[in-house]
């Protein structure tokens, strides 16, 4: 198991390449969240609880890639 300060030192030395994904997280969830709401209030909300739904997915699988890659 990789203690917890290196996994953050592994994640930190990753997040200029991580921030690329930003742009097309947020792409993403504005354009999910327009085709069901019609409401600009509504879309605005459920970008963001999209956007909290994919970074907390797609990091959760980076996660699983550092912790099984280290494994090798």
């Amino acid at each position: 198991m990789i203690p917890s300060p290196l996994l953050f030192a592994l994640l930190l030395d990753q997040v200029p390449l991580l921030l690329f994904s930003l742009p097309l997280i947020a792409a993403a969830s504005f354009v999910f969240a327009a085709t069901h709401h019609e409401s600009p209030t509504a879309i605005w909300w459920a970008t963001v609880e999209w956007a909290v739904w994919l970074v907390g997915i797609l990091g959760l699988v980076l996660l699983a890639v550092i912790v099984f890659g280290r494994m090798v």
